[in-house]
């Protein structure tokens, strides 16, 4: 069952063995090659041109594929993503990185690919929000905006010749990420789509899904478009902002944002595709359960979410017929 390293009860693994069944079943009736295993066989029309990419092979006049993952088709090209690689960034996509070095006009990012990600000095909105040249005094201000262990969210930018990859900052979403969790799951739970950010207005939270499989978890902050700021405007709006650094979290913002990252833990261990929906049932399933949020991470309430998901992909598959 997907290598889950939970403590189940004997009830409980055959209650999690049903749902998984369940939901195999559901998705090989949607897409027969989905997913496939190693020298499993890959249908394709031979009567039509097709270009064999990365994960398969010719065997016997099959195409077949050499790694597990899902099939994924571009035009003629035909390959197979892998599930448990590294993250492979795409131009435009948004992530979430941790500062791991402040150099030269630059910061060193670690966002779960094979090289530390370049954000450069020139591609990212000063806090005075003024678009101007970066000067020297700006240079030894560095640390003033991004230090070591920070939390950034960016986008990538562009790839350089040597394979190195370029973020950047230009937008006020974009920036230092505070007061939150900073998740960790396998970037093939998270699927590009058109919005990664997400104001969970009940909760006051901001919820951020990184390309890269990291999810910021945090209180919400207003996004201020500072690009035509006065300069009476600005000094009361750093003298506000330093007043609320200041204050604690409250423990019920607390309580809300590890129910959500618990949330989030148990669908990445499930091995559900992350999106704002599903976190937000999950969350509401235990809150009608009155389930603690320690209690969150316990066998049962896996094997809760993986029936809830089972009944629920059963009843939107029904509603299409």
């Amino acid at each position: 069952m997907r290598g889950l390293q939970l403590p189940l009860s004997q009830t409980q693994r055959i209650r999690l063995q049903r749902a998984f069944e369940k939901l195999q079943s559901l998705s090989s009736k949607v897409n027969s090659d989905a997913s496939v295993t190693v020298a499993d066989t890959i249908p394709v029309n031979y009567e039509d041109a097709f270009l064999k990419g990365h994960g398969t092979t010719d065997l016997n006049g099959e195409l077949v594929a050499t790694v597990c993952g899902v099939v994924e088709r571009i035009n003629k090209l035909v390959y197979v993503r892998g599930l448990r690689a590294r993250y492979k960034p795409e131009v435009g996509d948004i992530i979430v990185g941790r500062v791991v070095e402040v150099a030269q006009k630059r910061w060193r990012l670690e966002i779960n690919f094979t090289q530390d990600a370049i954000l450069m000095l020139s591609s990212m909105n000063m806090p005075d929000g003024i678009q101007r040249r970066r000067t020297a005094l700006d240079e030894l201000n560095m640390r003033g905006i991004f230090e070591e262990n920070d939390v950034v969210c960016a986008e990538v930018r562009n790839f350089q010749h040597d394979g190195s990859l370029q973020l950047q900052a230009r937008s006020q979403k974009y920036g230092k990420l505070e007061k939150g969790q900073l998740l960790r799951i396998d970037p093939y739970l998270v699927k590009k789509s058109k919005l990664h950010f997400h104001h969970l207005e009940q909760f006051g939270i901001d919820l951020i899904l990184g390309r890269n499989g990291f999810i910021w978890v945090g209180e919400h902050v207003e996004t201020r478009d500072s690009m035509v700021v006065d300069q009476a405007n600005s000094s009361q709006q750093s003298m506000v902002l330093e007043e609320k650094d200041q204050t604690h979290i409250p423990l019920e913002m607390r309580q809300n944002i590890c129910r959500i990252a618990n949330a989030v833990r148990v669908l990445s261990t499930l091995g559900f595709s992350i999106d704002a929906d599903l976190i937000m049932e999950t969350v509401e399933l235990s809150s009608s359960l009155k389930i603690d949020i320690h209690d969150m991470l316990g066998s049962e309430f896996h094997v809760l979410v993986a029936e809830r998901e089972a009944e629920r992909r059963s009843l939107m598959g029904k509603r299409r017929r």
